[in-house]
């Protein structure tokens, strides 16, 4: 774990413990209860689509921006490391199978990304956990990302693959930029029934139109490309958005999402730290992770086995 976490030590009481001296190897669970990171770091899918190279360190970037954060009371916390095969189609699977893995561990996997092609690799892991599950995929986006995959498969080809072979899934976007989209893409969308909710929609509307969304699933999966949001918040990312999602609004979003207690898998990708200034993606992944661990200590009690919770004020 040195490898992945390390950072300043302040002192060894638990009050004052950061992130990076308590996360332990998946090798170490030994109960239920908890989360679980997993890296995804492959940029083979961003390459395949003539993008720039990067992202494939954007897993260690995530974990620099999680790795001075306070502890937090009460959950245990574990990493998979990163993959070993770098290809996309043997990324996928290697992940799939990671996913599937920390399932049967009793937790709940945060996976840090990498080319937006996680998403195959989650959904194949989901789908292996809740083989009859109806799965609803959540992704914040300015890209469709429903290509087609006719020649191969990109980091922009995942979603229709999945509506394709799977009819139990349905997919919904947030933060969705009209500009940023080939009419083609959009007519896929429509045909597939994909809920689209454009950018500028009110933060309301979309929180509404998306917990309809949940109601209609057993399990929900949730993947945020960093590049919906700002390129002045998220200048780190291979494709940069003019006019993105402001991140507290993106905060909010996923904060009522988590909030269903439908959520079962949640990914962070896109992440490029060489286009990143003074690591403001990597920190706001690592802030928004953050809150979702602590929403998992509140609400998922059945999983860690803690009677009182400590109740905290949102961020």
């Amino acid at each position: 774990m040195k490898k992945l976490w390390n950072g300043k030590i302040d002192s060894f009481e638990e009050d004052d413990l950061k992130l990076w001296q308590v996360v332990k190897d998946i090798s170490e669970v030994q109960e239920k209860g908890g989360v679980c990171f997993v890296g995804y770091d492959t940029e083979d899918g961003i390459l395949r689509d003539e993008g720039v190279a990067g992202a494939a360190e954007g897993a260690d970037a995530i974990r620099k921006g999680l790795s001075e954060l306070p502890s937090i009371k009460n959950l245990r916390i574990y990493d998979y490391g990163n993959l070993e095969k770098k290809t996309l189609e043997e990324a996928q699977e290697e992940y799939s199978e990671k996913i599937a893995d920390i399932y049967s561990k009793g937790l709940f996997p945060i996976g840090l990304g990498g080319g937006h092609d996680i998403v195959y690799g989650a959904y194949k892991g989901i789908r292996k956990a809740f083989p009859d599950k109806k799965i609803g995929i959540i992704s914040f986006d300015a890209h469709l990302d429903i290509k087609s995959y006719d020649e191969r498969m990109t980091s922009e080809t995942s979603f229709k693959k999945i509506l394709d072979e799977d009819k139990n899934v349905e997919y919904a976007i947030t933060g969705f930029q009209r500009l940023e989209n080939r009419r083609s893409l959009i007519k896929n969308a429509d045909e597939k029934g994909v809920l689209v909710l454009e950018e500028e929609y009110p933060e309301e509307f979309t929180i509404s139109s998306l917990k309809s969304f949940v109601k209609k699933m057993d399990t929900v999966y949730v993947t945020i490309c960093m590049d919906v949001f700002d390129g002045a918040a998220a200048p780190g990312v291979s494709f940069p958005t003019v006019l993105g999602m402001d991140s507290k609004k993106g905060k909010r979003i996923l904060r009522a999402l988590m909030e269903t207690k439908k959520v079962v898998c949640l990914d962070f990708a896109e992440i490029n730290p060489r286009y990143d200034v003074a690591n403001r993606t990597s920190r706001l992944a690592g802030y928004m992770i953050y809150e979702t661990m602590e929403k998992l200590v509140d609400m998922y009690l059945s999983l860690i086995h803690i009677s009182e919770p400590t109740r905290r004020t949102p961020i």
